[in-house]
């Protein structure tokens, strides 16, 4: 259980963690995203705005007054590593002055899409033919503001002054801004996953001590079920041994015979809480193969005659030679208890049925009549001391036998469950994995 408990403490931890680095790492790189393509914007803006290269302010860095030619565009371009050459500073597309010096271009357009003025900032950096073709993929996309490959552009359309259409295109190579973009993804992904698995490290070594006290606690809770299992295990022998020689002197009476019920029940208590102590503390269990099919009939037949006694019916729908590598003993125990629980819930002239069917995986399926089965709180069937029916008359259960069975299948890495069907009918069902037949 222990172990559990810290496995599923390192997975939410582990799940709260990966959420809030992921959130911190989506909310920097949209920010980041969001103020470079504002600022492309504002730059395209300002190339809209003007009509003359000259009124653009000259570069800051005499260095980029003649800056290297871009190659020339095609429609079926491929981005290269050549154009992200010159980026050398990460937040580059915050430099607005520097971008519209070498990336800005104004192209006024006549009605058929042709170019009929080029406004640019150098003029060896696009020559009309390039430009061309830029422009009719725009024109073809007909959107007025939007990209194409790593252009980003605004296209409006305006009648001038002597009636004829005019339109007005601006572009920004926005290559350096989209390398950044992804530089700054490339980065915050590398921190968040080395973050991660830092804090996950330090999480899994930390978890045993978190749950420290927990186990040293839960530990002694268990020594001290055992022990005083092994304790009471002694007057209770007593207990029987002096009845029993009471008898032999006095004879029979309804007294002795209330003593021996209650040592009896007390016995049975005392053995299931150790049974339950023992798989708690990962009892090992004796693996081997065996015949589940036989197991399950001849453990589900010794009820036969008890319940056609109280008036009740019981079929058997198993598959044969299921061969199951596991502790037989347990799980005829797990069938007996079952059983004995269908017995007991099991309405007056009501019906019993066993299934046992092995295709992906072995099903076991014990179902009867129970009127009150959808009023049932299913979930807590296997909780230790749970009785579904508080007003059925004391017969010696505990509720533990459920939990039990719960416990034994688990450890054969097995699912139980219990479920309530139509017609009034209860069915508990048992998974086990890896079956091999004959």
């Amino acid at each position: 259980m222990i172990p559990q408990l810290r496995r599923k403490f390192i997975s939410i931890t582990a799940a709260a963690l990966f959420a809030v680095i992921l959130l911190v790492i989506t909310t920097i790189n949209c920010v980041f995203m969001f103020q470079t393509n504002r600022l492309l914007d504002s730059r395209l803006h300002r190339i809209m705005d003007t009509h003359y290269p000259e009124m653009l302010p000259p570069p800051e860095d005499d260095s980029l007054r003649n800056p290297e030619p871009i190659p020339p565009y095609t429609s079926n371009h491929i981005l290269s590593k050549n154009h992200f050459d010159n980026t050398t500073d990460l937040f580059r597309a915050f430099d607005v002055k520097l971008q519209i010096r070498f990336d800005g271009c104004l192209l006024l357009l006549n009605a058929d899409g042709t170019i009929k003025e080029i406004r640019q900032d150098a003029a060896e950096h696009y020559d009309e033919e390039e430009l061309q073709l830029i422009a009719a993929d725009i024109c073809q996309k007909g959107k007025e503001t939007g990209w194409i490959q790593y252009f980003k552009y605004r296209m409006i359309t305006q009648i001038s002054s002597d009636g004829t259409s005019e339109t007005k295109l601006g572009l920004i190579n926005a290559s350096s801004d989209l390398y950044s973009i992804f530089t700054m993804l490339l980065i915050s992904v590398t921190i968040g996953i080395f973050s991660f698995l830092l804090v996950l490290l330090i999480i899994v070594f930390a978890s045993g001590k978190a749950v420290k006290p927990i186990e040293e606690s839960y530990t002694r809770q268990k020594q001290f079920v055992t022990d005083a299992g092994h304790e009471l295990k002694t007057p209770l022998t007593v207990i029987s041994a002096d009845n029993e020689l009471s008898k032999m002197i006095y004879g029979n009476c309804e007294w002795f015979d209330s003593i021996d019920n209650q040592v009896s029940k007390m016995s049975s208590l005392i053995h299931s809480l150790i049974t339950l102590a023992r798989m708690d503390e990962g009892e090992t269990l004796v693996l081997a193969p065996f015949n589940l099919s036989d197991a399950v009939y001849d453990t589900a037949k010794s009820f036969e005659h008890l319940i056609h006694a109280n008036g009740k019916l019981i079929t058997f729908d198993i598959a044969d030679d299921i061969i199951y590598a596991g502790d037989e003993s347990r799980l005829r125990q797990v069938v007996s208890i079952l059983m004995d629980n269908a017995a007991k819930y099991c309405d007056r002239n009501g019906k019993i049925a066993v299934k046992l069917t092995a295709e992906k995986h072995i099903h076991l399926q014990i179902i009867n009549d129970y009127a009150s089965a959808a009023d049932c709180d299913l979930s807590r069937v296997f909780e230790r001391f749970y009785r579904a029916d508080k007003a059925r008359t004391p017969d010696g259960s505990y509720g533990l036998g459920l939990s039990i069975a719960k416990s034994i299948i688990e450890l054969h890495k097995g699912k139980i469950h219990a479920k309530a069907l139509e017609h009034d009918r209860l069915m508990f069902e048992v998974l086990l994995n890896h079956t091999a037949r004959k």
